[in-house]
Formats: structure tokens, sequence, C-alpha cells
């Protein structure tokens, strides 16, 4: 039953995350050095937590060939989702943290 909850959970956050936007925002003058950055500051954060998601990493790869072949706007976007990806398994870490010790702890 917990375990169905906590993967409820980690959905509906998904979900939430994915509808509000149609698209990742970009701040003018946003360089695919910056956004791999912070993509990769993102990936290393949830990967501390362990609970790092490799689709992740995957759009991090893709990001990169897309730099490499000169298409650095959708290097960007690409970085972006990697990033938001990363942000999202910390999110989930988290929340099944919370629901751990709501559960475990709290002996209910």
């Amino acid at each position: 039953m917990i375990m169905k909850r906590m993967i409820l959970t980690s959905l509906l956050m998904l979900l939430g995350a994915c509808s509000t936007s149609g698209g990742i925002e970009q701040t003018p003058g946003y360089s695919y050095a910056e956004a791999h950055a912070a993509a990769v500051a993102a990936i290393e954060h949830s990967a501390a937590k362990a609970h790092a998601w490799n689709t992740a990493d995957a759009l991090l790869e893709q990001a990169s060939a897309a730099a490499a072949a000169g298409d650095e706007e959708r290097a960007i976007q690409l970085a972006d989702k990697a990033r938001v990806q990363a942000e999202l398994a910390a999110k989930q870490a988290d929340r099944e943290a919370e629901i751990w010790e709501e559960r475990v702890l709290s002996g209910n």
C-alpha cells in the first residue's frame, strides 16, 4: 500500500510539472554552456540523493550532440529538459523520504 501511494504521488508530481508549461522558458542570452552547467549540477544533486533518473543523462547526451552539430538552440532546450528531469528526481527523493518518515517512523 505504501509503495502504491509513493508511486502515485511521484506520478502526480511529474504530471503536474509537465502540465505547468508547454515548453521550457529560456532567459535571453542564456548560453548552452550555462544550460549544460545547470543540468550537470542538477543531475549531481539528484545522484547525491541516490535518485538520479537515467532520462536526464540521455537528454544531456543529446544536448551535447546538438551542440557539437552547431544547433545551440536545440542543445539549450535539451539541456534544460535534462535539468528539469534531474530536479524532478530530487523532488521525488525528498517526497519519498517524507512519506517513509510519516509511515514507518510514526508507526502508521
